[in-house]
């Protein structure tokens, strides 16, 4: 009894020992593994099927192993199931399976059941391997050899296949459509059929293959009934080689109709022989010149004359156009532009001649990128641009001539009229006050203003003098001590102003140098001052100056800033108040001409002027004028 025990124990341990190999085995095993119950549940699988489907083993077991089949393999499953279960075994069976990931791949499944002592199912192993890239490589292959096929006998040039005798064996139907109405190909020799030799020469392309194991090349008529030549073939002809690729079998020969091409090379030959002709005669200058660096590959006559040279054999020699554009950026637009519309049609370029001389040339050309090469015609119209520019020129000087007649015409026709006005309109009250003694105290009023109208009728004259003088490069530039003109500006302001209360006070910042001015600097400041104090209805009127040193842009400027109580200027009016046209002026009452007259002085002396309000954002508070000029050490 104690030894049956003993053996039974023996036997337990044993059955443990072997099934813990067993399961070592599949688990460690390089093909995926998987175990199905009756109903194609999974049981237990091992890491390479995880590593294959990309599932976590605890997301598997249980499920049937149909959840991971494509619907048409899915659908194969349960008949090829219960024909395993009655088998008992089954080899290379397909599926197609889904990974986690979404991607499909093929498989072959092998498989076995295992039954108890009595013959019942216990569980069925199976392990599978990916023949996805096989299965690709067969389709490939069946699909490659009927494209062969297809090839071979729709293809538009012909194919024969001639055994290591030069006997035809094998040709497509458009080499039969090409030579069989001259005799039966098959079994016949090649160069009975292209040639009606009786025997191969020493320069047989097929031949040539044979013997050499290389491609040989051969151009033969193409014949038509009664071997009425037709046409030409380039025939090429290929060693046709066993299937371990060691011994030469055959030929293939390859050909191909080039009639139309050699037709269409004559034609080439003749064209080129009229193009030449063409070229060299030309009235215009015509050239070919690299995209990569603008040399000259090819000129006619003209073209090298245009550019001052004796021959075109000079010309493509020595001139490179890259180092002749006046302005060297106008050829990469004319490159981009030719990339963009294909072509440039009279583009108009300056460039300069073997002497240096510069000529302007109307460009007409189009582009080859990959030949690099540029392909034109030019023509001279230097002559047309001298007369254009002549033209543009006078026109500018009658536009400046008439706009400056026009102007004064509008301006003494206003300025002068309102002066005319107001000393008629006293003389008229002076008139009738001599027979009224009651008001006859007055003509010192009247009188004063008939003063004051001669004299803005003497500053109009003055300032469209001066405006003349700057207009037509009359004024002088030279080292100003600003502070000096200032206070001589306030004197003449104050003595023609006697009649109201001003007050101007100046302020400065240490020592001011002096400034890029002249003569007529004092005049554009006193128009300044008197802007302020004629749009001035306060019973005081007062101005404050401010001058100081100021940077700008890297330089030293002295600034002026003259402020004033007056009615301001409204924003609308603030960028035209400088400009030199009158009809904007004549809503102030003021003189035309002063502020214009202020901008072109100061601008003559490189310097700046602007205005703006006194208080921020309320232009009834008064005016500022701002005035930059250029100390005088800093000029050359």
């Amino acid at each position: 009894m104690y030894e049956i025990l003993e053996n039974t124990r023996d036997n337990i341990l044993k059955l443990r020992e072997l099934k813990k190999r067993y399961k070592l085995f599949y688990e460690y095993a390089p093909l995926p593994y998987q175990s199905l119950d009756e109903n194609a549940n999974i049981i237990d699988i091992n890491q390479a099927w995880l590593d294959f489907f990309g599932y976590d083993k605890e997301e598997v077991i249980g499920k049937c192993f149909g959840e991971f089949l494509v619907l048409k393999s899915r659908e194969m499953l349960n008949s090829r199931f219960s024909h395993f279960k009655e088998v008992g075994v089954i080899q290379d069976v397909e599926y197609e399976i889904v990974k986690k990931d979404g991607i499909h791949r093929n498989i072959w499944l092998d498989g076995r059941i295992e039954y108890d002592k009595n013959g019942n199912f216990t569980q069925a192993h199976c392990f599978f391997k990916d023949i996805t890239d096989r299965k690709r490589i067969e389709n490939q292959l069946r699909s490659s050899k009927t494209f062969l096929s297809n090839v071979f006998t729709s293809i538009q040039d012909g194919i024969s296949i001639l055994d290591k005798d030069l006997n035809i064996i094998q040709v497509n139907p458009i080499m039969e459509l090409w030579y069989s109405h001259s005799m039966p190909m098959l079994g016949k020799k090649c160069y009975e059929v292209y040639h009606e030799r009786n025997k191969p020469c020493e320069i047989c392309p097929s031949l040539q293959a044979l013997r050499s194991g290389q491609p040989a090349y051969e151009i033969v008529p193409k014949t038509g009934p009664k071997q009425k030549i037709t046409g030409w073939l380039d025939l090429y002809s290929f060693p046709l080689l066993d299937e371990e690729g060691g011994q030469i079998i055959g030929v293939i020969e390859y050909v191909r109709d080039i009639s139309e091409r050699m037709k269409a090379e004559q034609r080439l030959r003749d064209s080129e022989v009229k193009y030449k002709y063409l070229f060299e005669n030309a009235q215009v200058g015509l050239y070919w010149s690299r995209i990569s660096d603008g040399k000259f590959i090819e000129c006619n006559e003209i073209f090298a004359k245009l550019l001052g040279y004796g021959t075109r054999e000079e010309l493509l020699e020595d001139y490179i156009a890259t180092e002749h554009y006046v302005y060297p950026t106008k050829r990469n637009e004319m490159l981009d532009a030719i990339r963009k519309n294909k072509e440039i049609r009279d583009s108009e370029i300056l460039v300069t001649k073997r002497d240096g001389t510069p000529i302007w040339l109307s460009i007409s050309a189009r582009m080859f990128e990959k030949e690099n090469r540029i392909e034109g015609a030019v023509i001279d119209i230097t002559r047309r641009k001298k007369t254009e520019q002549e033209l543009k020129e006078s026109e500018l000087l009658y536009k400046k001539a008439y706009d400056k007649a026009d102007f004064y015409k509008d301006l003494l026709a206003h300025d002068v009229s309102n002066i005319f006005n107001n000393i008629n309109a006293s003389i008229q009250l002076i008139e009738l006050w001599k027979e009224d003694s009651e008001v006859l105290n007055n003509d010192g009023d009247m009188i004063d203003i008939i003063k004051q109208q001669l004299e803005k009728g003497a500053s109009l004259v003055s300032n469209v003098r001066k405006h003349s003088e700057i207009e037509e490069g009359e004024n002088l530039v030279k080292s100003v001590d600003v502070i000096d003109v200032i206070n001589e500006s306030i004197k003449d302001v104050l003595s023609r102003f006697h009649y109201r209360e001003i007050e101007i006070n100046v302020k400065k910042t240490n020592e001011i140098p002096n400034v890029k001015g002249g003569d007529l600097l004092i005049d554009a400041i006193e128009n300044i001052l008197i802007n302020g104090a004629l749009h001035n209805e306060s019973d005081t009127i007062r101005m404050w100056v401010n001058v100081s040193e100021v940077y700008k842009d890297a330089e030293k400027f002295v600034k002026l800033e003259f402020k004033d109580n007056g009615i301001g200027i409204i924003d609308e009016r603030k960028k035209a108040i400088f400009e030199r046209n009158y009809n904007k002026d004549k809503s102030t009452g003021g003189m035309g001409i002063g502020l214009s007259l202020v901008k072109t002085i100061i601008n003559s002396y490189d310097g700046q002027v602007k205005v703006d309000n006194r208080v921020l954002g309320d232009h009834t508070k008064g005016s500022i004028f701002v005035v930059l000029l250029k100390q005088w050490q800093l000029m050359d």
